[in-house]
């Protein structure tokens, strides 16, 4: 079977929902959503346009001054390259928060959204059970 970077990054975006609204290990949704987040930014950078990390980079600037860019990379992206790699003897223990999952799910998202210029009924609904939680209606 051949696949597309963008139907790839797609299905493991929908799964990460899938998982999530069925109250699947968040660990899953992270590793899900951040392997899909990662693919999808890359593709927009390679494009030319912007990923939702290089937005992160420029809230840090406004609200620190700016930092180097390795030192946001590293906070952003902690958790998931965490949760899947083992190259530091010093973080064979991680704290990860289950509103990781959350977080790592929207970025994932904006990056699909501005990529394929579409959403699915699953990131629709993620998003608007967000905005209800929030008390925000759409």
């Amino acid at each position: 079977m051949q696949l597309s970077k963008l139907d790839i990054a797609k299905r493991q975006l929908e799964a990460a929902i899938d998982l999530h609204f069925s109250d699947g290990d968040y660990l899953a949704v992270i590793t899900l959503a951040g392997a899909a987040e990662e693919i999808l930014g890359k593709l927009l950078q390679r494009q030319g346009d912007r990923a939702m990390i290089d937005d992160l980079v420029d809230l840090d600037i406004e609200m620190t001054g700016g930092r180097p860019f390795e030192t946001i990379r590293k906070e952003v992206n902690g958790v998931r390259n965490s949760l899947k790699h083992a190259n530091d003897p010093g973080e064979d223990q991680v704290t990860i928060e289950p509103g990781e999952a959350v977080a790592m799910l929207a970025r994932a998202i904006v990056n699909y959204v501005w990529l394929a210029k579409s959403s699915t009924p699953s990131m629709i609904r993620l998003y608007d059970h967000l905005m209800a939680v929030r008390g925000v209606a759409r």
